[in-house]
């Protein structure tokens, strides 16, 4: 039999390989619209004053206090909502896999929902419970209980815990399920207790699992915008504080928010590294031939486990409950009233009928750029693996590690002027700031690594055998992938596609810089009405997201059912 490079091989051979064209063109791509904005970012944040390069900026932000507690506030949120959503993530996950919790195929589906859900609506769904015209907190006012301020860092951490810990739930879960489960009979043989095992056999073996578990919602608690905006008040966190120094230096050099940026930037990339280095450092390789079953416990066990599981998911799924249900009560400004009416949509409708459009319009057209490309790219990383292919890998983990903030500012640090390589004429008609282009872009680059792993996912799982006997029967290269391996990529393409508007569709924080009054998006919408306290119509645009993103979702799950769950 062939090997898995002899179509390549023989493709060269012939002179006509397209691959090696559009590889360059992706490289290009990658070039201009990703390395070079981050570049400028830098160059902005070390250029002084009188036009040279320094520190002063760098110094600055360290000296001053309220730039120091910005930082200090990040890392904290960042660190406790990591660890409350570890706490809640790695209990339910034991519990679902190792002790026969009942309904755990609905319960992985439910779990995986408030991973996808805006955070930035789970923090308005508190704030209508707990906020100080709350339901729950007029309620046990009435009762003379009075509960302290959901403003500010308990607010953010509770609204950002309840919606990452799924990050945790799926990795855990699904490495539970990998080991063998001879490891552990061999420990119990030897007299250790189920407890003992567990602590110094299975823990350290889900150690990858929950480090790069808890590094998600880390990288995730950093980077959010929404969740601190809307719930943090006072409260200010590095993008908060990039937002309001952009927005406060229009029309001038934003070099702190630059600086501010990269801050940021260099905290998400020293904790990725310090992952990478920690788990690189030791091996977790078994054979999982034996995969572990569910284990008999005792009765009160199996009950309070099944208790904390569905009390866990039912908690996290409040924030869309709440939303749903009171965007159909009449409303003024921020009073709700009990009740049915469809005032709300009819007020959103009828004041907001373009961000609606909007959000559908840059959504399917960044969603279809990123299944074009990720469908070119994916194919080049897996069936013409090389050392340039290598390099535009590591390429495409660089949107992991940018918050939707800092690569807005970025963008509009190297699209706001004229493009210095290129002739005056040609670099004037790529000033993207202002246009819609810009918010396309910041969507493409960003959501593009979902359509790339979800084809990439696909293809190492395709035999290139076929593609080789297609070749060698004399079809054409193009043919060959236009007839065979591209309908075999269907399912990766279409799981990678449902990823990328999901997350496009809610995106906030890069919007919230990039957008102007035509472009508004229902992100904003939502953002702009709790600002003001149009609850209601605030509830009616989060139910319409909200729908916009499960329905995909759904019809995703039912088409392919736990592979759904383990892309997401």
């Amino acid at each position: 039999m062939a090997g898995p490079h002899a179509a390549p091989a023989a493709v060269k051979a012939a002179g006509r390989d397209p691959w090696q064209v559009a590889l360059l063109a992706c490289y290009a791509l990658l070039l201009l619209l990703m390395v070079y904005p981050l570049g400028q970012l830098l160059v902005s944040s070390l250029r002084g004053s009188g036009g040279g390069l320094t520190l002063e900026h760098f110094a600055r932000f360290f000296a001053l206090r309220y730039y120091r507690v910005a930082l200090e506030h990040s890392l904290y949120i960042g660190a406790m909502a990591t660890l409350f959503a570890t706490l809640l993530g790695v209990p339910l996950a034991v519990a679902v896999t190792r002790w026969g919790v009942p309904g755990r195929s609905a319960l992985r589906a439910l779990a995986v929902l408030p991973l996808v859900s805006p955070p930035f609506i789970g923090a308005y769904s508190w704030i209508l419970l707990l906020g100080r015209n709350g339901w729950i907190t007029r309620t046990l006012e009435g009762m003379g209980i009075h509960l302290g301020t959901i403003y500010g860092p308990v607010g953010i951490i509770l609204a950002l815990s309840l919606n990452l810990y799924p990050f945790v739930f799926l990795l855990v879960a699904a490495s539970l399920n990998s080991i063998d489960r001879s490891l552990e009979e061999a420990a119990a043989n030897l007299g250790s207790t189920p407890w003992r095992t567990f602590r110094t056999v299975t823990v350290p073996l889900l150690t990858p699992a929950i480090l790069g578990g808890a590094l998600l919602v880390f990288l995730t608690a950093l980077a959010d915008f929404g969740t601190p905006m809307i719930i943090g008040e006072q409260y200010v966190v590095l993008p908060t504080l990039i937002y309001s120094l952009f927005v406060n230096e229009m029309g001038s050099q934003p070099a702190m928010a630059g600086t501010a940026s990269l801050v940021l930037l260099g905290c998400t990339t020293v904790v990725l590294l310090g992952e990478r280095w920690y788990t690189g450092r030791r091996s977790y390789i078994m054979s999982g031939l034996r995969p572990p079953l569910p284990r008999a416990v005792p009765r009160w066990l199996r009950a309070a486990s099944a208790a904390l599981t569905y009390g866990i998911v039912g908690v996290s799924l409040i924030p869309a409950a709440v939303v749903i249900v009171t965007s159909f009560f009449p409303s003024t400004g921020p009073i709700m009233r009990p009740g049915f009416s469809l005032e709300n949509y009819s007020t959103l409708f009828y004041t907001v009928p373009g961000a609606m459009f909007n959000s559908f319009f840059l959504s399917g057209v960044s969603t279809l750029i990123c299944v074009i490309l990720g469908v070119v790219i994916g194919y080049l990383l897996v069936r013409r693996a090389s050392r340039l292919t290598a390099g535009l890998d590591g390429l495409l983990v660089v949107p992991y590690a940018v918050p939707g903030t800092v690569f807005a500012v970025a963008l509009i640090a190297a699209f706001g002027a004229p493009l210095p390589f290129l002739p005056e004429g040609l670099g004037r008609k790529l000033i993207l700031t202002g246009t819609v282009f810009i918010l396309i872009v910041s969507y493409v680059i960003r959501r593009l690594p979902y359509a790339v792993r979800g084809v990439a996912a696909v293809l190492h799982h395709l035999e290139p055998a076929v593609e080789e006997a297609s070749v060698s029967l004399g079809a054409s290269p193009w043919k060959t992938f236009r007839q065979v391996t591209l309908p075999l990529m269907v399912p990766g393409i279409i799981s990678g596609a449902v990823m990328t508007w999901v997350q496009v569709i809610s995106e906030i924080s890069s919007t919230i810089l990039l957008y102007f009054g035509a472009w508004s998006t229902m992100s904003v919408v939502i953002y702009l009405q709790v600002l003001s306290d149009n609850f209601g119509t605030a509830a009616a645009a989060s139910t319409i997201l909200l729908a916009a993103v499960f329905i995909p979702l759904l019809a995703l799950n039912l088409w392919q059912g736990e592979r759904a769950e383990q892309l997401v």
